[in-house]
């Protein structure tokens, strides 16, 4: 398998590159030349697999031949062996036809560990198989961080660089990212809210590095974030009766990874009818679905910080797609979304990403009436980033004849309040802060790889 620029037409990456980085060397995305497709038969054999064979059948196609498929079968039974469900993501009927996707059976509780946790598993492969060290590194509001920590801590070789924000992010977060002890996991704090984190980010990513080790991000920017996310979509829908049944999916969004994901497994064959993009109030994507408008604007505060995002990171590959693989119209919208911080597309090709994609922006007092009536009438709690989703599948969904999917991205246990409540009055540990500038985090990042290489790895 062969990987393309979203902005570069022609030039070629392997897989071990797409990996092992962020962003292409042109600012653009990593994204497969060409999508492999599923037939009918094809995904009737996979109907009863364990997940990590399922897997296995799935993201096969996207690694070629960088691993052994019997090496790549061990690490996935090895990556999902360690979730709290045998089935690694499980169904929960909720209604009529519809379903709850529990993601949150992983070590940190969040649906960004069956990413993350392969992720992991994949670097350190490459790492043994080059006899390097690396950098990973990224951004967070809380969730994804939390993930990153569990899956790279104690990894020799790796260097983990966590970036959260000062502003919206909950003490209860805060203190659980910094509660890490590994030595290899190092937390820096930068004096802004997460979309200023996620900015900075993206400089930092897309200047030239002199450093001899990769730096990889954690965040889906990285095409192996989206690739095993493939899994859940293929073993939930033919759970319910795919490929002979449709299906549909709604999802809680906010970089847009998972949502990305999902329009994959549809182009790889899998027959979802709709899916239905469930913003909180930083609304970008329902916004752009709604009137053809994508814009930067300020962040909300809200009860799902982990989705207060104000333009979405896959929103490239998504456009990249829906416009037939034309690099100079991603181009041109990149460079006046990065600019004046709007964009619109051609009312064609709108209308074509609306035939598939329905989406609601879910106040907090919807989502927080929705656990209640949950509750109340079977016994079932969700999160609140999982109601964000189920409300707008109750409200946007198009047939009740199809079965409607609703991702459940965060453990219901609302950790965080348990945690505000019983550690208010804790003295948080100390944390590096940096300003909001790819400069300062350049010069602590060079820092790091001095210090690493003498202390940490």
């Amino acid at each position: 398998m062969k990987y393309v620029s979203t902005r570069t037409p022609g030039r070629t990456f392997e897989f071990s590159e797409v990996l092992m980085g962020s962003y292409a060397p042109d600012g653009g995305l990593y994204v497969p030349r060409k999508v492999p497709r599923f037939k009918k038969e094809a995904l009737t054999r996979l109907e009863w697999l364990p997940f990590h064979e399922l897997a296995r059948h799935v993201i096969a196609p996207f690694v070629g031949d960088w691993i052994e498929q019997g090496q790549l079968s061990h690490l996935l039974e090895e990556t999902f062996g360690g979730f709290k469900s045998n089935a690694v993501a499980p169904l929960h009927q909720t209604a009529s036809n519809e379903w709850v996707l529990e993601l949150f059976h992983g070590p940190a509780g969040v649906y960004q560990d069956l990413g993350l946790q392969l992720m992991s598993r994949f670097v350190q492969h490459e790492l043994l198989k080059s006899s390097r060290e690396a950098l990973v590194l990224g951004c967070t509001g809380g969730d994804t961080g939390a993930s990153a920590i569990k899956a790279f801590s104690g990894i020799k070789g790796v260097t983990l660089l966590v970036l959260h924000p000062l502003k919206g992010i909950t003490p209860a977060h805060r203190r659980r990212l910094l509660s890490a002890s590994a030595e290899n996991v190092v937390n820096i704090a930068v004096d802004g809210d997460y979309s200023d984190c996620h900015r900075l980010c993206e400089q930092f990513f897309r200047q030239r590095h002199d450093s001899k080790r990769p730096i990889i991000s954690f965040n889906s920017v990285n095409w192996v974030r989206v690739l095993a996310h493939l899994s859940f979509y293929f073993y939930s829908a033919l759970q319910l009766g795919a490929p002979k049944r449709e299906v549909a999916f709604s999802v809680p969004t906010a970089n847009s990874g998972a949502l990305y994901a999902g329009y994959m497994a549809k182009e790889m064959g899998l027959p979802i009818r709709q899916l239905v993009v469930a913003t909180n109030a930083n609304a970008g994507l329902h916004h752009f679905l709604q009137s053809n408008l994508y814009s930067r604007s300020e962040i909300r505060t809200t009860n799902t910080p982990s989705m207060n995002v104000s333009l979405a990171s896959n929103f490239e590959r998504l456009q990249w797609s829906m416009l037939n693989r034309c690099t100079e119209k991603v181009v041109r919208n990149m460079e006046l979304l990065e600019g004046s911080g709007a964009v619109q597309l051609e009312q064609d090709e709108w209308l074509g990403a609306r035939k598939l994609f329905d989406s609601l922006a879910v106040d907090d007092a919807d989502a927080l009436t929705c656990i209640h009536e949950l509750f109340a009438q079977n016994g079932y709690r969700i999160s609140a980033n999982t109601a964000v989703g189920l409300h707008a599948a109750r409200v946007s969904r198009r047939s009740l004849l199809i079965p409607m999917i609703c991702l459940a991205t965060t453990h219901p246990s609302d950790h965080g309040r348990q945690e505000d409540a019983a550690g208010s009055s804790a003295p948080e540990p100390d944390c590096l802060c940096i300003a909001n500038d790819s400069r300062a985090l350049a010069e602590w990042v060079g820092v790091l790889s001095k210090d690493t290489e003498s202390h940490l790895l």
